[in-house]
């Protein structure tokens, strides 16, 4: 009987090699599909990197069209943005009280003060709390969290914070006006005593740090330092023939030493207002000019009277930046405000520009509102528009919080969120 050969499925017999044929087509269907997949893969980047670069020059050049030209910014600001606003699409709030009304904004809420109740309301115009404050004719100020509210003239001082009252003191003399610093410190300006000006500064418990008395100058504002060691003022000197505007600092700290500095203005320069940034620089308000007083020096940081400008508003109530409304005429009939605003801890200038004659402007923390009339535009301390607003009516006054407006009218406020 003849043995069987074996066979070997590798060998050179035509088994073997149509096998072979086989397993070399696989791998070039293989291959073949695995160039498929890259040049797949491939393209799909492509097209994804050509989408990102398109787009990305499509922004570049929106940008640039946006800052550019006002036409395109105001059509995308409208359009696009969808930051125009109207009057009906608003949540309001009622007027209906037959006592003497004060409407103002306090942190991201809207108050009503009115027969002697503080009442609070929401974004959405909702009445979230109410306070017992006996006030008909208010003189106030906020800073972040703080209230500090009085009758004008009187003797009682209130802090507020959130929903509550936090202290209440009485005072000898009548309170003319008060500044809050952003930790709840606390200086008012009394008059109606011996002297012709007398100071009370306050820590946020309540508790009376010490009084400065002015027999011969009248205090015309304050302002505490954001780190509680220092109490400025602002004193006016109308005796003589000129009108003497001093600045002096006082020490908190150790209030009974003298004044441990006084900027004297030039003659006649009134001295309106006055604030500390961030930086403790103290921003003085002049009637011609803005400057600022640190480490005893001072620096005149934009002046309010120069020849052919029409300066028809400025203000220092910003967070660390000031401003001026320039009046400016754009052929025989258009007429444009223009917005500067400056930086006081930065260099930062932004220039803003509204079509119309600016019929007031409000400020508050780092928005400004200019208002037309029946249209407000709001802007922020970089220069952008947030919303415009407009209604069919004439505004009566404009309300800003953190983020939030109120637009009043006499039987209503309308609700902005910015």
């Amino acid at each position: 009987m003849k043995k069987g050969r074996k066979t070997d499925i590798n060998s050179t017999s035509k088994g073997g090699i149509i096998l072979k044929d086989i397993k070399n087509i696989y791998a070039n269907i293989e291959e073949r599909d695995n160039k498929k997949t890259k040049k797949s893969i491939n393209k799909k980047k492509m097209i994804i990197a050509i989408s990102i670069g398109i787009i990305l020059v499509v922004v570049a050049i929106t940008m640039l069209l946006y800052y550019s030209s006002r036409d395109v910014r105001k059509f995308l600001d409208q359009y696009f943005f969808r930051k125009n606003i109207t009057q009906e699409k608003l949540d309001s709030i009622e007027l209906n009280y037959d006592s003497n009304i004060n409407v103002f904004a306090y942190d991201k809420k809207i108050c009503i003060l009115a027969e002697n109740k503080l009442m609070q309301y929401n974004s959405s115009g909702k009445l979230e709390n109410e306070i017992e404050l006996e006030i008909n004719n208010p003189v106030y100020n906020i800073n972040n969290k703080y209230i500090a509210i009085s009758e004008k003239n009187g003797s009682k001082l209130n802090l507020i914070s959130g929903s509550e009252i936090l202290w209440t003191k009485d005072v000898d003399g009548n309170i003319s006006k008060i500044n809050v610093n952003n930790n709840g410190y606390v200086s008012v300006i009394l008059t109606g005593t011996a002297y012709k000006s007398v100071i009370a500064t306050f820590d946020n418990k309540g508790n009376e740090l010490f009084k400065r008395y002015l027999a011969t100058t009248t205090v015309v504002d304050t302002t505490i330092s954001n780190d509680n060691k220092y109490l400025a003022f602002a004193e006016v000197n109308t005796s003589g023939t000129t009108i003497q505007s001093n600045i002096k600092i006082v020490s908190i700290e150790e209030p009974s030493e003298s004044v441990i500095y006084t900027y004297k203005a030039d003659n006649n320069k009134l001295i309106t207002n006055m604030k500390y940034d961030d930086n403790n620089q103290i921003i003085c308000m002049f009637d011609n000019e803005i400057t600022s007083i640190q480490n005893e020096n001072n620096t005149v940081l934009m002046s309010l009277r120069e020849n052919g400008k029409n300066i028809n508003f400025s203000n220092i109530n910003l967070n660390n930046y000031i401003y001026r409304a320039i009046e400016e005429n754009d052929g025989i009939f258009n007429t444009n405000t223009v917005i500067e605003i400056k930086g006081t801890t930065n260099d930062k200038n932004v220039v803003y520009t509204v079509e119309g004659a600016a019929k007031d402007i409000y400020s508050f923390n780092n928005v400004i509102a200019i208002s037309l009339g029946q249209e407000i535009e709001f802007i922020n301390t970089s220069g952008w528009l947030l919303k415009r607003y407009s209604s069919l009516q004439e505004v009566q006054n404009v309300v800003l919080g953190n983020g939030i407006a109120g637009i009043v009218y006499q039987d209503k406020v309308d609700i902005v969120n910015l």
